[in-house]
């Protein structure tokens, strides 16, 4: 026995660095064992025309289908109190609430009142919007609302270099800083118009441009501060790869003139005008399009060529995404909605071991 003894002392003796890599991979691998989730979805909701308690009896049913997440992201709503009743429906504990337009006693129009949305299980420490539109008579120069009083919010301003004709893009971002390092940008991005390659198709896109520069223009500071990055909500657009119009060089400013429509400029020929996605990615290495294979995620599938709701992350914790999921569909509609979610998972820890983490 004290010769076993021995040789196993001599082998630790000989060995540390041994004993410590194996000890640091079976806490890297019990680490990734009890990692907590962080399912997040967004969902074009199309609340514009029902009521709060019909909006909310949307989220409850969306949950039940898909399972509980901890963020949920919300486009085309337009009331605070639509938000309130989908947050006691799903049982999140804080919302925030962009204020981009006037409210539908103003406007008497919904689509000229619409919204994006962040409810959260987890702590809001702060909210901020860039409002392109300001207190022009289609804008509305307030900050965001929050479900705690005393949660700081404020309006960014964002300085973009404008190319002659551009006009500052409807609607910008709603950011929200959450808890334990996670920044969240809900996004609306502006519509598709028209055929593709004509004049009011490619404003379109260079509008979605606009709004890409003006997010990435912020997120650049919050990357440096070592927070992680999700900007989720309907881009309107397919991602790169998936159809020949969207581009993926945004140092290319591919304008295609008559007669040479999709896919013919750029490099090689097959880079298209709308660079909103590559702007995105171009915002750091660590950033991933989470939905780019996904199938079409506007129901009425008037954009082939897969999903325009998207899920994008960047950042210390980016690694740790799965690839977003959307459920299935039969019909033109999901719980009332033309648009189905997107769904995602994260890791609360990495499931690296430990001397792989940087």
């Amino acid at each position: 026995m004290k010769l076993i003894q021995k040789a196993g002392s001599m082998r630790s003796f000989q060995h540390p660095f041994r004993l410590l890599l194996s000890a640091l991979c079976l806490l890297g691998s019990i680490s990734g064992a009890r990692a907590a989730p962080l399912p997040l979805m967004t969902w074009n909701i199309a609340g514009g025309e029902i009521t709060a308690a019909a909006l909310a009896a949307r989220v409850e049913q969306a949950l039940e289908i898909v399972d509980p997440v901890e963020v949920l992201v919300l486009q085309e709503i337009v009331s605070e109190a639509q938000v309130e009743a989908a947050a006691d429906a799903g049982g999140f504990d804080y919302w925030a609430i962009s204020d981009f337009s006037p409210p539908l006693k103003v406007t008497n129009a919904w689509h000229k009142s619409l919204e994006v949305a962040v409810l959260s299980r987890r702590p809001i420490r702060s909210a901020a919007e860039w409002d392109t539109t300001g207190r022009k008579r289609n804008g509305d120069g307030h900050p965001p609302r929050t479900s705690v009083r005393g949660v700081p919010t404020r309006e960014l301003q964002i300085d973009l270099k404008a190319k002659a004709g551009d006009y500052p893009p409807p609607r910008g971002f709603l950011r929200v800083d959450l808890a334990d390092g996670w920044t969240l940008y809900a996004v609306h991005w502006k519509s598709s118009r028209g055929k593709h390659c004509s004049a009011r198709d490619r404003a379109s896109a260079r509008l979605r441009e606009q709004q890409a520069a003006g997010l990435v223009a912020d997120a650049v500071d919050a990357l440096a501060a070592g927070r992680t990055i999700i900007v989720a909500g309907d881009y309107n657009i397919q991602a790169p790869g998936r159809v020949l119009r969207v581009g993926t060089h945004p140092d290319v400013d591919c304008a295609p003139t008559q007669g040479r429509c999709e896919g013919l400029c750029g490099p090689g020929g097959l880079d298209g005008y709308d660079d909103s996605i590559a702007i995105l990615l171009g915002m750091d290495p660590s950033a991933r399009l989470l939905s780019g294979e996904l199938d079409a995620t506007y129901v009425l599938r008037h954009f082939p060529g897969g999903a325009i709701d998207h899920i994008l992350v960047a950042g210390p914790k980016a690694d740790r995404f799965a690839t977003a999921t959307t459920p299935t569909v039969s019909g033109k509609h999901w719980l009332g909605s033309d648009h189905r979610p997107v769904i995602t998972d994260a890791a609360e820890t990495s499931t690296k071991p430990y001397f792989w983490m940087r």
